[in-house]
């Protein structure tokens, strides 16, 4: 705020509007920002209300390539920068100018993996000495209880606790029992199987409230696979167990910029605790013998394997409904499977839960034919957008964007971020009045204040999503040409990018043989009959 005044009034300027992208990472591209997406959006809005943009610091708004991405459209639109490390107004025939950016944006990318070192190296000490929990959920078997104050003056004075781990005393029994049963010789899902016969609840229905993202529907192996090979079990704090990589969000646009993948770090990597951080459920004695046993039982590797001759095998397969394809009898995605003569989408009943009720309603395993369900699927589209069809078509599509405004969800997370900042600001403040020294507190309320600021120019800026026409969906539909004759000409590439483009929704009934199809765009469902099935 205050370097856009010191640009600005000496000019006679006004300020119409603030941007601010906090929480948001540098390296995300504009695009892909909050706030700096309003500031593309606007570039192109004749009446946006203001002609220049003043830049708070440019090492936190570019990073990378990013300026060389993003000036262009400025120029384009005929809006200006204004950056304070220049000095003023960013002029593009100026060669350092030019330079100069170019600096700032390998400036910003040196000064954030410096940070992310330095941050990653001091949680690696916190953990090595002094055994501190890092954080996030608990293992299963243990759960996160207050310690006291924070042993940080600063942040115990901000009325932050220290959080440690503690044995839960109905899950540690069953981690000891399911070490105790593979040390007996069971294997990874016989142990799973054994526990879902016996009632136990598994980790995500034994504490829901902390795994929101999974069913609760019983153990699998895998879950069984992670416990077995979780060393914080031991007593001892662990961390870096797994990294954090960056990979191209679209390899074929580099300038869409990266997410953010886990991958599991090297066992030199790992950093364990010097002595015990919390109750141990396991002996090391018995967590060593397991991961020996396990490393004993995955055989020779992959290196070995690898060394031998492979027989051919034939080009990967191109299915056409991908991950579209649901069964009706346990509700999850039927498997592309191939064969010599025809490419089927398989539900397989030895993958579920032993003893749920989808498993006992559930064959052996479901098949059903992609040729027939293309064919079905091509006649229905066809159909669809024929002459004869077209008005109920046009209708239908229009008539699909009468829900609610896609800007209510941004809305409501805005209002969520205006009211977190005003609840640390009272906090904040209540800290001052009860005799804290304003020094220490005054940057962490200046930070939630521009917080409350950035939300309420994001709320302020919110604009309802543009609808189509019944006029602009006639035309649209009118420019495809005659569906069904493309349809018999098209390619498998062709036929899955339409079918992604529909977003083609299957529902395979096995008892009937049929499947209920239904595409996004149309809310209807049209149910068309399959030979062949189970």
């Amino acid at each position: 705020m205050g370097e856009a005044q010191r640009f600005v009034e000496p000019l006679g300027g006004e300020i119409v509007a603030e941007y601010f992208d906090i929480g948001q990472s540098r390296s995300l591209p504009w695009e892909r920002r909050e706030q700096a997406s309003l500031i593309l959006g606007a570039l192109k809005d004749p009446n946006r209300g203001w002609d220049g943009l003043v830049v708070g610091e440019a090492t936190r708004c570019w990073f990378g390539n990013q300026f060389s991405l993003t000036w262009p459209k400025f120029d384009r639109f005929g809006a200006s920068l204004w950056i304070p490390s220049l000095g003023g107004r960013f002029d593009p025939e100026n060669t350092v100018h030019d330079m100069a950016m170019t600096i700032t944006g390998g400036l910003s990318k040196s000064e954030r993996q410096h940070v992310q070192r330095r941050v990653r190296a001091a949680m690696a000490a916190q953990v090595l000495i002094d055994g501190k929990h890092q954080g996030g959920r608990a293992p299963y078997g243990y759960v996160v209880v207050d310690a006291g104050p924070h042993p940080n003056p600063r942040k115990a004075q901000e009325g932050y606790r220290l959080r440690v781990l503690a044995v839960d005393e109905v899950a540690a029994p069953v981690v000891q029992r399911i070490f105790g049963m593979y040390l007996e010789g069971l294997g990874i899902k016989a142990i799973a199987a054994t526990l879902n016969v016996e009632g136990v609840l598994c980790p995500s229905a034994h504490t829901p409230e902390q795994n929101r993202h999974r069913s609760g529907d019983g153990w699998q192996f895998t879950t069984v696979k992670t416990i077995l090979e979780n060393p914080r079990y031991t007593g001892y704090a662990i961390y870096g167990r797994s990294h954090k990589v960056e990979e191209l969000l679209d390899p074929d646009d580099v300038a869409a910029g990266h997410v953010v993948r886990f991958r599991r770090s090297a066992q030199s990597k790992v950093v364990r605790s010097r002595e015990p951080a919390h109750p141990a459920i396991v002996s090391v004695e018995d967590f060593t013998s397991v991961q020996l046993e396990m490393r004993a039982r995955r055989g020779p590797g992959r290196v070995p394997r690898a060394s031998q001759e492979r027989t051919k095998v034939g080009p990967k397969a191109d299915y056409l409904f991908r991950g579209a394809i649901r069964c009706a009898c346990c509700g999850r995605k039927m498997e592309g499977a191939r064969r010599k003569h025809a490419i089927f989408y398989r539900c397989a009943a030895r993958t579920l839960v032993p003893g749920s009720r989808s498993a006992m309603d559930h064959p052996p395993t479901v098949y059903l034919r992609e040729d027939r369900l293309a064919d079905a699927v091509n006649g229905w589209v066809s159909r669809l957008f024929s002459p004869d069809n077209l008005d109920e078509t046009v209708a239908l599509m229009a008539g699909a964007q009468e829900g609610p405004d896609t800007t209510e969800e941004a809305e409501t997370r805005l209002r969520e971020r205006i009211e977190a900042a005003e609840s640390a600001m009272a906090r904040l403040q209540r800290a001052m009045e009860a005799g804290w020294d304003p020094s220490e507190l005054t940057a962490q309320f200046n930070a939630a204040v521009m917080e409350k600021r950035a939300a309420e120019a994001g709320l302020n800026a919110l604009e309802p999503a543009q609808r189509l026409s019944a006029d602009d969906y006639r035309e649209a539909v009118l420019g495809l040409g005659d569906m069904a004759e493309a349809l018999r000409e098209a390619t498998r590439d062709r036929l899955v990018e339409l079918y992604q483009g529909l977003r083609v929704a299957v529902v395979y009934d096995h008892l009937i043989r049929a499947a209920d199809v239904s595409i996004s765009p149309v809310p209807r469902v049209h149910k068309v009959g399959v030979r062949g099935g189970t």
